[in-house]
């Protein structure tokens, strides 16, 4: 599933090609998305401008000129196309067609149709029951270790299964969880409220770091993913344990493992992120600085009797 950096990336290449474009046509396949036809998009969508295209956590808002906003999510294998020269025949998973003034195309595509597609009131967006559950966006609200700390407290919930939480954290997914837990030297495995507050700074540090990272490479590609131009993200190459099942980890040599957690995939490194080990902890300098002073102090001659 498309993640926050593959959005972002998607989000940015619409703001810059389709924002100003007046919409003439829409054409919908009549295939349900999520149990439901966007037949909604077409009455609300033609004849109107896009304004912006708008995102939080993988939610992308298409404003438009009137009061109305295209809610898109992209689900497991949606993905938005823009043509300049379309062909006569689109796909057949193709369920939404947007034609602008000067000919080129939008087109919406989703084989396996887990994606959604709505319009809705722009002032009713915040309260629609999709946005309203989400949490904060790591990106544009990038949390602190505090506030990870606060909410986690208590709860005996893997961290890594916490951090999918969208209500903690909108945008995070399997892919960046993982890479975020691996640079932060945290056991995926570890309980939530078990985290000490050094680690989860360097928890809350990692994640906003990786989704930067990424979003800087357009994203990961695996499957379906791809930018609005069909080609796919650069980010897979830099990945430092996501689908790296056996191979040696980039830091230690040790080979990476994989588990099943909440009915996803895994991947973690057992010499890095070995239970209560954190890369978060006292710096090497003053870890040295420590060194010297107690060896200083096994010089010095007792006193007393």
């Amino acid at each position: 599933m498309p993640e926050l950096p593959e959005v972002e990336t998607v989000r940015r290449m619409l703001e810059r090609h389709v924002t100003g474009r007046r919409i003439a046509a829409v054409e919908v396949s009549g295939a349900a998305l999520r149990g439901v036809v966007p037949r909604r998009v077409h009455e609300c969508a033609a004849g109107r401008v896009i304004q912006g295209v708008g995102r939080h956590g993988k939610f992308l808002f298409i404003g438009l000129e009137g009061g109305w906003t295209l809610l898109s999510h992209l689900g497991m294998s949606g993905r938005w196309l823009f043509h300049a020269r379309p062909p006569a025949d689109p796909p057949p998973h193709v369920h939404v067609r947007m034609r602008f003034e000067d000919g080129c195309e939008l087109w919406y595509e989703d084989p396996r149709r887990f994606g959604a597609l709505r319009a809705v009131e722009t002032s009713r967006l915040a309260a629609d029951p999709s946005v309203a559950a989400l949490g904060p966006d790591p990106v544009h609200d990038p949390p602190t270790g505090a506030r990870l700390a606060a909410a986690a407290r208590g709860l005996r919930v893997a961290v890594k299964n916490f951090l999918l939480d969208q209500r903690r954290l909108a945008g995070v997914g399997n892919i960046y969880a993982s890479e975020a837990l691996h640079r932060a030297g945290v056991d995926p495995r570890r309980r939530a409220g078990a985290l000490t507050a050094r680690e989860w700074d360097a928890v809350a540090r990692e994640v906003v770091a990786v989704l930067r990272a990424a979003i800087e490479r357009m994203g990961t590609t695996f499957s379906m993913y791809r930018t609005l131009w069909g080609e796919p993200g650069g980010y897979g190459n830099h990945l430092r344990v996501y689908d790296r099942e056996g191979a040696p980890c980039r830091r230690c040599r040790t080979p990476i493992r994989r588990i099943v957690q909440g009915q996803r995939s895994t991947y973690f490194c057992p010499s890095c992120q070995s239970a209560g080990r954190s890369r978060s902890r006292t710096p090497r300098k003053d870890r040295k600085l420590k060194s010297r002073r107690r060896t200083a102090g096994q010089g010095k001659p007792r006193t007393g009797a």
